[in-house]
This record gives C-alpha cells, sequence and structure tokens, in this order.
C-alpha cells in the first residue's frame, strides 16, 4: 500500500471516506474490499459530498483507460534527481566558496521546485506504489524547511477533501485575505489585491520557524493531529532542528556580514513568491464555486472550485499545478501524466454539463485571481 501506517496513523481515527476514494483509482464500493474488516456503523451520519458517484466511476474508467500506469516515470526520476542535486550543488557552493544573489535566487527557485514537483506527488502517494520510496521523496518537505507530516496534514487530509468549504480547508478559512464570501470583511481587505503578492515572500519564514510549534503541540491550522502521529512528528522536529542548522547558522557563522544574510532571505523570498502565486491562482479566481449545496457531488465539486492554466510545458516548471482541475480530480496520480487526462476530463465535462475553467496562459489565470481578490475585498456584503 502506497498509503501504509503513517496515513493511517495521521487520519487517527478520522472520518477518511471522501479521501478513501478520492486516492483510489478503483470505481468499486468501498464495501466490496473492506467489508470484513467493519467494526460498526456509524449512527446519524452527516455527509458533506456525495462520493464515488455514478459519474465520476464513470471518469475513473476513462482516467484508468487514458493512463494505465499512473506513478512516475522515468521522466520525473530524471528530474526529480536534476532539481534534488542542483540544489545540493548549490548550498555547497554558497557554503564552500561565499554567498552570491545569483547563487541564491537560484536556490530558492530550485526549492520551490522541490516542493512542487517531488515532494507534492510523493506525499500524496503518487511517486510509487511502495510507501517506502513515497516517504523517502516526501522527506525532501524536509530538507526544504518544510514538514511532510504538516503538509499532508493540511494539503491531503484539509484543502483537497473540502476544497474552498469555509472553516474546513485552511486555504480559504484566513484572515489576512478574504476569499470566501463567508469570511468576515475587514478594512484591510479592500487592498489584499495589492498586498498580498508581498506577503508570498515571507512564506518561507513562517515554515521554517512557526511550524516547529506546530509540530510541537500536534496542532496544525487550528486542528489537532492524532497523537498515533507523535513519532512522526518527533522526527519532523529533528529534521526541522538539522534544516536551520543547515541553512541559517553554519552560513551565519562563516560569513557572518548582511551581505550573508540578504543572500539567504533573497533565496527564501524567490521561492516563497513562487510557490505562493502556485497556490493562490488555482482556487481563486472569477466565478469560482465557494458556496455549495448539502451533499454536492464531490468530484463535480472539485471542478467548479479549480482552474487550469497553460499547458504541458508550464506543468514541467509548475509541478503540473497548472493542471488543478486533473490534480484534484485524481490527487494519487503522478503530475506528468496530467496533460493526457485534460482531454479527458475536458469531454466528461463537456457531457455532463460542468464548466470547465482553463486559462490560455499564466498571466490570464494571475488577471482573473487579481480581479476576484479586488472584488472579495471590496464586497463587504
Amino acid at each position: 500500500q502506497s498509503g501504509g501506517m503513517q496515513t493511517l496513523n495521521m487520519f487517527g481515527g478520522k472520518d477518511a471516506t471522501v479521501h478513501y476514494y478520492m486516492l483510489h483509482q478503483h470505481k468499486y464500493p468501498i464495501a466490496m474490499y473492506l467489508s470484513k474488516y467493519k467494526l460498526r456503523k456509524i449512527e446519524d451520519y452527516d455527509p458533506v459530498y456525495v462520493v464515488n458517484s455514478g459519474a465520476y466511476q464513470d471518469l475513473k474508467t476513462r482516467i484508468k483507460y487514458c493512463v494505465p500506469y499512473t506513478f512516475a516515470t522515468s521522466e520525473w526520476y530524471a528530474k526529480a534527481c536534476i532539481i534534488f542535486l542542483l540544489n545540493i550543488a548549490l548550498e555547497i557552493s554558497n557554503v564552500y566558496y561565499g554567498f552570491t544573489y545569483i547563487n541564491s535566487g537560484i536556490l530558492g527557485f530550485t526549492m520551490a521546485l522541490i516542493g512542487l514537483c517531488i515532494q507534492h506527488d510523493a506525499n500524496r502517494g503518487a511517486v510509487s506504489p511502495n510507501a517506502w520510496i513515497n516517504q523517502l521523496w516526501g522527506l525532501t518537505q524536509d530538507w526544504i524547511g518544510g514538514s511532510s507530516l504538516l503538509w499532508k496534514h493540511h494539503h491531503v487530509l484539509l484543502h483537497h477533501a473540502y476544497t474552498n468549504k469555509e472553516g474546513q480547508d485552511p486555504d480559504v478559512t484566513v484572515d489576512i485575505i478574504r476569499v470566501h464570501e463567508h469570511t468576515l470583511w475587514k478594512k484591510q481587505h479592500e487592498n489584499q489585491s495589492k498586498y498580498i503578492w508581498f506577503l508570498f515572500p515571507l512564506l518561507p519564514l513562517k515554515w521554517h520557524f512557526l511550524e516547529l510549534w506546530d509540530l510541537y503541540t500536534m496542532k496544525h491550522v487550528g486542528i489537532s493531529i492524532s497523537p498515533l502521529a507523535n513519532q512522526e512528528a518527533l522526527f519532523g522536529i529533528f529534521l526541522r532542528m538539522l534544516f536551520i542548522l543547515r541553512f541559517y547558522i553554519i552560513p551565519l557563522y562563516l560569513y557572518p556580514s548582511l551581505h550573508t544574510v540578504g543572500c539567504i532571505l533573497f533565496c527564501l523570498s524567490i521561492g516563497g513568491l513562487y510557490l505562493g502565486v502556485n497556490f493562490i491562482i488555482s482556487h481563486n479566481f472569477i466565478d469560482v464555486a465557494n458556496v455549495s449545496n448539502k451533499c454536492e457531488d464531490w468530484a463535480i465539486w472539485q471542478v467548479k472550485t479549480s482552474s487550469s492554466a497553460g499547458g504541458r510545458f508550464l506543468g514541467f516548471f509548475h509541478g503540473g499545478l497548472n493542471y488543478q482541475i486533473e490534480h484534484h480530480l485524481f490527487p494519487r496520480i503522478s503530475h506528468v501524466h496530467y496533460h493526457k487526462m485534460k482531454p479527458v476530463i475536458q469531454l466528461w465535462c463537456h457531457q455532463n454539463g460542468i464548466k470547465y475553467t482553463h486559462f490560455p496562459s499564466l498571466h490570464d489565470n494571475l488577471i482573473s485571481c487579481y480581479k476576484f481578490l479586488d472584488f472579495m475585498g471590496k464586497n463587504n456584503t
């Protein structure tokens, strides 16, 4: 199983119905596989979505025919190795030969690529059917100062399952910007379409230091993490301390100057800006859905709340996140297959009367996102 015990420990008894069907491509009901393990029936169960609907099963069949092998290919491994080795080489160069802004800027870009192109697939179980391979590549998130545990908790457990659901999706349940109509409007939101872009470069500092407290308290974005994952959290704290030693303390000890500080901050700014822009444009655009009817079809909701932009070339550098619709419908398929899935999903959407939002270019997506942020910031009703 590509999920393994780490995945079960992270859930720790929480309802995983939605996650099961979104992470497993087979179309058949869960009861056919797990009925012999049934312990009890939940009384008064109030589902958030219709999961594994007939329409979604039909799409799964089409995608299985389109992408028989859903995991990483040689293209993925080649790209991952090049990115990771380049990242290591740049760090070594900075430490041995001194810091430069050019090296630091490229280093920040490679850190962002590790986050988008490597760990993003691995921590969803999309690299390999073998759990240990996913876990090993997933630790590249810890290599760049993040946390594979917190990322899975935030991204897989919450964001993917409850996209654009205020109070459930941490990406829209925020105060610093208003991207959901149920979020309380504040005066500061009037200028959010302008100031948000200047906050993205600060994201890595938040991840590197504030997340230590989340790992220690086992609570992230206001939601407790199962104590079954305590061992993974302790390992995450250990890796984070090694990162801080490697990325901050040793460089500043060897080259104690404002120039070194500037290079480190420039590196983080490039990485944070690249990641932040990628994250915000995919689910925040004109006509995006964020208020649903009760028990809406989960698969249809993913299409309504996501957008795609550009094509395969952009996907190479964005870890496939420009194919956000494909990514959200099939999060356990490696991003190297998304370009093949797009026409199949577009046809399925057309046949089922579902609007498929695609922007011809990244620029078009950015403009729509800017207009959406501006509208949500000024619309205080």
